[in-house]
């Protein structure tokens, strides 16, 4: 990949490279490791969209995850070639994923650090769900709106370029896992955290929640995927919920 959208640059920066090759098992989000920790021995195949240099691969190994196969996507060329050089036994492409097939399906299927900054948020999880043969695991952030705001022009990290800064719904998020046919659960974990201090967003955008999602891909039962949302009280809990 040699040409980027203008609101994909920024992973390509040299700031950002080294920050993101840079990353230890320490750095990774708590809901990573508190929805990961309990799976972990079952994952030995895994897809992870938005790799950077691939430090996943420790975490996961940390967690106890009996690694067999990892094959990373990043749309920045000097991010996967420090990932290859990094770990040569497993595979790395530089591509968008929206455009990418992979050779097979994965245990695991993880975009963390991804859905608040992608736009078509909604085709990425379902082509997660399809090539995911268990589990797929991405973040989010949440605000009591509505409807999900996904417009640079009135969300957005201010760098340079900016970067789209998507907040979703959280009754919309719910009430649409609720209705999906092709999962049997979903664990939301999140928690209360303060917006980047690059973070442009409306003025009557309240509390904001960062969390990480777990689904379990399958044909659900009569009474839809299991759902299970852990938020902070003072942010409550949403509607769409049945378990």
């Amino acid at each position: 990949m040699t040409d980027l959208d203008t609101h994909y640059r920024r992973w390509n920066q040299d700031e950002i490279v080294t920050r993101f090759a840079d990353k230890t098992a320490a750095d990774f989000f708590e809901c990573e490791r508190r929805l990961l920790e309990p799976v972990a021995p079952d994952i030995a195949d895994v897809i992870d969209i938005g790799c950077a240099s691939g430090r996943f691969v420790e975490f996961l190994t940390k967690l106890g995850a009996p690694l067999r196969s990892f094959t990373g996507i990043d749309l920045s060329p000097a991010s996967i070639s420090r990932a290859r050089d990094t770990y040569p036994e497993h595979a790395f492409h530089c591509a968008n994923a929206l455009e990418f097939a992979p050779g097979a399906k994965a245990n695991l299927v993880n975009a963390t650090g991804v859905m608040q900054h992608e736009p078509r948020f909604a085709e990425l999880v379902g082509r997660m769900i399809e090539w995911s043969s268990r589990y797929v695991m991405f973040d989010a952030k949440f605000a009591q709106i509505d409807d999900h705001l996904a417009d640079i022009d009135r969300a957005r990290i201010s760098c340079d370029p900016p970067l789209y800064f998507v907040l979703f719904a959280l009754d919309r998020f719910l009430d649409d896992l609720a209705a999906r046919t092709d999962i049997v659960h979903a664990k939301v974990y999140g928690y209360e955290t303060p917006l980047n201090r690059n973070a442009v967003v409306p003025d009557e955008i309240g509390p904001v929640v960062s969390a990480g999602v777990l689904l379990t891909c399958g044909e659900p039962g009569p009474g839809g995927p299991r759902i299970e949302c852990a938020l902070p009280a003072s942010f409550g809990t949403g509607r769409g919920q049945n378990g």
